[in-house]
């Protein structure tokens, strides 16, 4: 009997990507193979995000365009955070759509598979499968989020915070691990807040020290640390733990304290500053990612020279930039003082033009000092170029790392190398000889 193909595309965040691996993982165990070719496959599954304008703009994109690219037979499935946000109003609007299922259900897509085409359900414990190159993987340490930022919709798709335990995040890194995983990233919605909601308390330094301690030869990255969570003792243990990453992701969105307070951000201006500054201080290698939004209402000239001055003082090495986003269901949704779009993208401009100078110095030390990278891909374009990315830099936010000169005779790596040339965002490096990682 032939396999029932399965087209997958995932949409949005890493932590989107984790829930869609589980779902493909169990769709494999039960005799489902991966097609690349939607026109060839007897089903497609979008897994979408419904974060933001755009984020639902492209998922509804995506659906449009799988409808007209697969067979009249096929099934097409559309799950994740859109259908959580508007399952009310999806199928109504895009009866095209065979099959919905929100987030934290996207097993019962497989279900609905398993019946359509009449496949007996395989007993055993499916496992993720890896969609990105599979030296490193996600691990989500918790769901949902309880703080109630004005901008975001996410509590009311995700819910609450609901942290795993230790005992079950241990387990899925050991399978990981044996699978041939080399670095571990750590993600949630608030991953600083890892816990509160089954210990009573905090407990990243806890589960991070258990998990450092016993997987010493897997290197481990903390992403979406909120800056009211990064003490000192979570900046000392990522400078004095070896298998840490000495990277920092720590979301601002803003730096004014009448703005922060506007957006209901648990942290001030002083919090943020002290965050950074100790962060140079205790750990100066380290590299720190954050984000911005700009445009929310209310935000005056002053305001967004707040951002300004925060940037050119405290540096940081890597920064997104975003426009606000009047999102239904928010509690900004109801504010009135809008910011027009015009102001929004000049501002974006202003902040992408700084930060590209301080990230570009920032790389430039790079000539002179080596480093640790990963091989990802052989490039799309050219075969001699081998892609990958530094450890200071996170997968699909900081640029990427192309090799100009050297053999990958060590599959995904480690390698050591040196900065020969800066595109920015992205790095051209060398190879150094006797490349033992």
């Amino acid at each position: 009997m032939n396999k029932k193909k399965v087209s997958y595309i995932s949409l949005g965040c890493a932590k989107n990507q984790v829930d869609f691996e589980y779902l493909i993982g169990e769709l494999s165990n039960y005799g489902f193979a991966a097609e690349t070719d939607p026109a060839k496959c007897d089903a497609v599954i979008i897994n979408t995000c419904g974060f933001i304008e755009p984020a639902v703009k492209e998922a509804v994109d995506n659906i449009l365009q799988m409808e007209n690219l697969i067979s009249k037979k096929a099934k097409l499935i559309v799950t994740g955070c859109m259908v959580e946000r508007y399952k009310d109003d999806i199928l109504k609007e895009m009866p095209e759509i065979d099959f919905i299922t929100g987030v934290g259900k996207l097993s019962e897509a497989a279900d609905y598979l398993c019946k359509e085409f009449n496949i007996e359900k395989k007993a055993g414990q499916s496992f993720r499968t890896i969609t990105n190159a599979p030296y490193y993987a996600y691990v989500k340490i918790s769901e949902g989020c309880n703080n109630t930022c004005a901008f975001c919709v996410i509590p009311n798709i995700r819910g609450r915070l609901k942290s795993r335990t230790m005992e079950d995040i241990e387990q899925e890194i050991e399978m990981l691990a044996a699978d041939g995983a080399k670095e571990i990233i750590i993600i949630s919605q608030d991953t600083t807040q890892y816990g509160m909601d089954i210990y009573g308390e905090e407990k990243l330094i806890p589960l991070m020290k258990k998990l450092t301690e016993r997987f010493d030869n897997l290197l481990f990255r903390m992403l979406y640390l909120n800056p009211e969570g990064v003490t000192e003792e979570v900046i000392k243990f990522v400078a004095e733990t070896k298998n840490v990453i000495k990277y920092f992701e720590v979301p601002v969105q803003h730096a004014s304290d009448k703005i922060l307070t506007k957006m209901r951000r648990a942290s001030t201006r002083q919090v943020i500053d002290n965050v950074f500054d100790t962060i140079r201080k205790l750990c100066p290698e380290a590299f720190i990612r954050t984000t911005f939004i700009t445009g929310f209402p209310g935000e005056s000239e002053e305001d967004f020279n707040e951002i300004c001055k925060f940037i050119e003082d405290k540096k940081p090495d890597y920064a997104g930039f975003f426009p606000y986003y009047k999102e239904e269901g928010s509690i900004a949704y109801n504010y009135h003082d809008d910011i027009d779009e015009k102001t929004k993208k000049l501002r974006i401009k202003k902040l992408q033009s700084m930060q590209k100078k301080i990230t570009s110095a920032r790389l430039k030390e790079y000539k002179k000092k080596e480093f640790i990278c990963f091989i990802d891909k052989v490039n799309d374009d050219f075969e001699f170029i081998l892609e990958g990315r530094a450890l200071f830099q996170a997968p699909d936010t900081d640029g990427k790392l192309y090799v100009t000169d050297g053999i990958a005779d060590n599959g995904s790596g480690p390698y050591r190398c040196i900065i020969n040339k800066i595109a920015y965002p992205d790095i051209y490096v060398t190879f150094l000889e006797n490349n033992n990682g």
